[in-house]
């Protein structure tokens, strides 16, 4: 099973998928300032997007065979990518004020965790083994991301 036959039982990330004639370059982009939110929500949709940034890195990484992969970004790990570090920063005000936000820590490692192992199954064409991670545990965690930013971006 080659990437693209993956790509097709993985149809949540045909949904991030660029434009793939210029890799890299197409990126979802942050909302232009708005006074009707508040800088908290406005903190929380930067985090979202980031999360959404990363998805559409990663499916690039899964779309690509192993040898192209100096074609695009490197994929950052937990500590490094966007979310990462604006979990980083947060630490400090959101730990004690909103318990979603120490769940939201540890299932970003987990996520982390689930697309470093897809990749290495994956480029070891072990696809069938890929493609079930990442419509089991990848998937719940991708989607546990998305669910409780958005739960912190309501309250």
């Amino acid at each position: 099973m080659r990437f693209q036959q993956l790509l097709q039982r993985l149809p949540w990330l045909l949904s991030f998928m660029p434009n793939r004639s210029a890799p890299g370059a197409s990126r979802l982009s942050t909302p232009g300032p708005t006074t009707a939110l508040r800088p908290e929500r406005l903190d929380t949709q930067a985090a979202v997007i980031h999360h959404l940034e990363w998805c559409v890195l990663f499916n690039e990484h899964l779309a690509v065979d192993s040898t192209q992969t100096h074609d695009i970004r490197p994929l950052p790990d937990a500590h490094h990518c966007d979310l990462g570090q604006w979990l980083a920063r947060m630490h400090p005000r959101m730990a004690d004020r909103d318990p979603r936000f120490l769940d939201l820590q540890q299932e970003h490692l987990r996520l982390h965790t689930m697309a470093s192992q897809a990749l290495a199954l994956a480029r070891n064409n072990r696809m069938a083994r890929a493609s079930t991670l990442l419509n089991t545990e990848f998937e719940r965690s991708r989607a546990r991301v998305l669910t409780l930013l958005r739960e912190m971006q309501k309250s």
